[in-house]
């Protein structure tokens, strides 16, 4: 291989590592597998994930998990690039604690969402809204960690 073409791949391969679109997927993928351990192993919710879609078993609720990892991580990374809250991340720990918060709306709107979505196609009768502290903190983990490695990969 030529010394041009290697430094071609190596510069697509630069660009494609520093995408902020691939960027949000890595993180989405690290947030959703701390997240997901979190509730699989402290609050034994993931069959309660894959029944969203009528599959209340282990696999389905992780498959469905990290999908909603990915798209909720692709949504944070657009905010602070696209809308007017890109004034505020203009730090490693400014981004960082945008993504805290960014657990905390999570929290919030999965307090309403999920009830409401299990008892319609489970018939689960949950509470709604139905907060709790593992749901907080694990949502809190992701925000924190989506963040962070978005962060980190804009500092290159």
């Amino acid at each position: 291989m030529s010394a041009q073409a290697k430094t071609t791949e190596s510069q697509v391969s630069l660009e494609l590592n520093r995408s902020p679109w691939i960027v949000a997927i890595s993180g989405g993928l690290l947030g959703g597998a701390a997240m997901g351990l979190l509730m699989q192993f402290w609050m034994d919710a993931m069959p309660a994930i894959g029944a969203l879609y009528g599959q209340p078993t282990l696999t389905a609720g992780w498959a469905a998990h990290l999908v909603h990892s990915i798209l909720f991580a692709l949504l944070f990374v657009a905010a602070i690039r696209e809308t007017p809250i890109s004034k505020y991340a203009t730090s490693m720990q400014n981004i960082i604690g945008l993504g805290a918060l960014y657990g905390v709306v999570l929290t919030i709107v999965a307090a309403f969402v999920m009830p409401l979505w299990l008892n319609t196609v489970a018939n689960m009768g949950m509470a709604v809204p139905s907060f709790s502290i593992p749901s907080f903190t694990a949502h809190i983990v992701f925000g924190v960690l989506v963040a962070g490695v978005y962060a980190l990969a804009r500092r290159t």
